[in-house]
């Protein structure tokens, strides 16, 4: 439980990255267009497709109507250039958490059968690194300059899920250091599975109606912590939560 909650709790936003190249590849495969035809952006992580360019747009114009104490982002360069721009016309930066970076889990992100990692995997991965453009609205987290380490490729799938599940509670863990009980408003950049599951974890339940899909390409999901600690959801995918 958490104590001296203000009467408005903490609220954590979260909004999911526009279109990417590697959202539409299926979509080109099903064309039965030749590779070779196809535009550079297909299958691209690393590229907004052209209505995801749009898609960047009405997302910069959507969150100015909000005001955040604090912004973290995803590494994924998708995930940090939704948001760029907002943080550019606003003059603001935000922290780059190695702990959003999308992975499985979504579905049974809840599970009693997600086992427990059996090492340390927080910053054990490959080291962050950020352009001199890209420093000038993104900062690294201290004590966070590498991701978390990659799960082998021969486990289980509910292996590969507990280390999404190890780095998505230790981000709760430090959002609620850092803005458990306060009135404050935070917003978090990132995907859709790893979005899921932060969700799930942080209501520990799945949430119902409209909810249980996934999250649109730059939807926002917002809870806000109750005064036992609790979160309840309050938004998502831009609409009003109800069960």
């Amino acid at each position: 439980m958490v104590s001296g909650i203000a009467e408005a709790g903490l609220k954590i936003y979260y909004i999911r990255h526009a279109e990417g190249g590697h959202n539409v590849k299926k979509a080109w495969q099903e064309k039965g267009i030749p590779e070779s035809e196809w535009p550079a952006y297909v299958g691209d992580p690393d590229v907004f497709t052209p209505k995801g360019l749009k898609e960047v747009a009405k997302a910069t114009e959507k969150l100015r109507k909000y005001q955040f104490d604090f912004i973290a982002s995803s590494p994924a360069w998708r995930a940090h250039n939704t948001i760029a721009p907002y943080l550019k016309a606003t003059n603001q930066q935000a922290e780059i958490w190695p702990e959003l970076r999308e992975g499985p889990g979504m579905v049974t992100i809840l599970s009693d059968e997600i086992p427990d990692v059996q090492e340390e995997i927080l910053n054990k991965g490959e080291a962050i690194t950020l352009t001199k453009k890209e420093s000038e609205h993104l900062k690294i987290r201290p004590g966070a300059e590498n991701n978390y380490k990659k799960y082998p490729r021969d486990i289980s799938e509910n292996e590969k899920v507990a280390y999404m599940k190890h780095a998505t509670l230790h981000a709760i863990k430090l959002i609620e250091k850092r803005f458990g009980g306060s009135d404050q408003s935070i917003l978090l950049a990132g995907h859709n599975s790893a979005g899921v599951s932060l969700l799930k974890l942080l209501l520990k339940e799945a949430p119902t109606g409209d909810a249980r899909r996934g999250l649109i390409n730059t939807g926002i999901w917002m809870v806000e912590q109750q005064e036992d600690g609790s979160y309840e959801l309050k938004v998502y995918n831009d609409k009003p939560y109800q069960k």
